[in-house]
């Protein structure tokens, strides 16, 4: 069967894949929402106007042409100087070369079957029958360009020409791994740019958060099994090369060919396969079948049973309330040490509503977008309003992920870390990926594990997301998505021990 990669992409199918918000095929899943976007009442979601006032907001070019043109240079110039060092002799150049193609344009050869421009609209692709890559100039790389910034059409043309390199260097594997690889030589070549290596892109943080937000909107559809032929792996598999060739370079990528690579595909159950929401779980509490009121005791002493009807009684914020005193309270007794177990998750409306944190009295404008951990108090408190609903309209691990770095910072309090900074906030998020660890279906051995809930396909996607959609807020405080997402995988893949390791021992 003639192979085709498309669109950050190698396809063993027919199969056009569609990028980023430009609908076509069935691989590739378009987000929901557009991370970077403005909120669809006309709000902005957490700081983008200050960081348009900065500038540093991605930057679009003016000339496509000489964008795709200075990214074609780049690469290949890239690849000259690196094939030799990966994999020995002399990079040979595409016997196909490049094509630009669009509605009213020829479209290029990719086999014995004719191709319509309806069959490759919006995509790019590495053909390897021909030995060429094609794009669409005409949709693709405007809205990439647009949308995402001139960095972005980089990495796709990094990603597409990562393909060519493996035709020559004879890389086989799953569908999976060679796109995981590509995006993973896509990381190194931007880490080549940031450190100077480009005359035509510049890395800034926001444009790095802009990938992030590309990788995780054209992630695969959620529940997509990794040997499927037509998989790319998950937003998180996919920032998870990426990160990792940017932070490691081409010869960690290479290595992925020695072995499959761990990947994070999360199937259905069968209840959340007939469940209308896909495994979202509710927001609110049920009135027609309340939590029982022994909840918290039956949590501590390991009595409460997931499957039983009780669960269904309470709502998302009450089951987390529940399982992260949990979590925790493994988590020190592993650490030798004891948890106070966090008194009260507060989900406050500023509008009607005021609070006692830290002996002061927050209301209002005080209490809008806030996500605060009050010591004094020992509660945790949340914008019950605006906040929850913009992360939990993302997904329910969105808002999971926020309440678990909340705990996560009342867990340094309790350590005696100090949770001021950027570093302690990146700790905090990798303790997050931590308890994501240990609700995944298949939890590592040695970790804590937890009682009430567990991750579902798409989970950890809509944790990226909801870094990306209130990050430029808290940027200086917390780290930039791309940082953010890097804590979260150290925490999800590596464990305590990671943690420890990239951010500080906690005890």
């Amino acid at each position: 069967m003639q192979r085709w990669r498309w669109s950050w992409s190698r396809s063993g199918a027919l199969v056009a894949v569609a990028v980023l918000f430009l609908a076509s095929g069935a691989c590739a899943q378009e987000a929901d929402e557009n991370p970077l976007a403005g909120d669809p009442n006309g709000e902005d979601r957490g700081g983008s106007d200050d960081a348009a006032a900065d500038g540093s907001d991605p930057v679009p070019a003016d000339d496509l042409d000489a964008l795709v043109t200075g990214a074609i240079d780049d690469v290949e110039a890239y690849w000259t100087d690196t094939y030799p060092e990966i994999y020995g002799g002399p990079l040979e150049a595409l016997v196909g070369g490049y094509h630009a193609y669009g509605p009213d344009t020829e479209t290029p050869r990719c086999g014995p079957a004719p191709i319509s421009y309806q069959d490759i609209a919006g995509n790019a692709f590495y053909c390897p029958s021909e030995d060429l890559i094609a794009w669409d100039q005409a949709n693709l790389i405007p809205q990439l360009n647009e949308t995402y910034g001139a960095l972005t059409v980089g990495i796709v043309f990094a990603h597409e020409f990562a393909h060519a390199i493996q035709e020559r260097a004879d890389v086989a594997g799953r569908t999976i791994d060679l796109e995981l690889q590509a995006d993973c030589y896509a990381g190194s070549w931007t880490s080549h740019v940031a450190d100077g290596g480009s005359t035509t892109f510049a890395v800034t943080d926001r444009e790095l958060d802009s990938s992030v937000a590309g990788m995780v909107a054209i992630r695969d559809q959620p529940g997509t099994d990794e040997n499927d032929p037509r998989a790319h792996g998950s937003g998180f598999d996919r920032i998870s090369a990426f990160q990792e060739g940017y932070e490691n370079g081409p010869g960690h990528c290479a290595a992925y060919e020695d072995a499959p690579r761990r990947t994070f595909d999360i199937p259905f159950s069968p209840s959340e396969e007939a469940s209308p929401n896909r495994g979202d779980f509710p927001l609110d509490d049920a009135t027609s079948l309340p939590c029982p009121d022994d909840l918290d005791e039956r949590v501590i002493s390991g009595q409460y049973d997931r499957t039983t009807g009780e669960a269904r009684g309470c709502g998302l914020g009450s089951l987390l309330e529940a399982d992260l005193n949990v979590f925790y309270a493994a988590l020190f007794e592993r650490l030798g040490e004891a948890w106070t177990p966090i008194d009260d998750l507060v989900l406050v409306d500023p509008l009607t509503e005021e609070i006692s944190c830290g002996g002061d009295t927050l209301s209002g404008d005080e209490l809008r977008g806030a996500a605060v951990y009050c010591e004094d108090e020992n509660v945790v408190v949340i914008d019950g309003s605006r906040l929850t609903i913009e992360l939990y309209r993302i997904g329910d691990f969105a808002f999971g992920a926020e309440i678990a770095r909340l705990w996560a910072i009342a867990a340094q309090a309790q350590l005696g870390i100090d949770a001021e900074g950027e570093g302690q906030s990146l700790q905090a998020d990798c303790m997050t990926g931590l308890y994501a660890r240990s609700i995944a279906p298949e939890v590592a051995v040695g970790e804590p594990d937890s009682i009430l809930l567990s991750i579902s396909p798409g989970d950890l996607d809509e944790g990226i997301q909801g870094f990306i959609a209130i990050g430029d807020a808290l940027a200086d405080d917390t780290g930039t998505a791309f940082e953010r997402t890097d804590a979260l995988r150290t925490g999800v893949v590596d464990g305590l021990d990671g943690c420890e390791s990239d951010y500080g021992e906690l005890a």
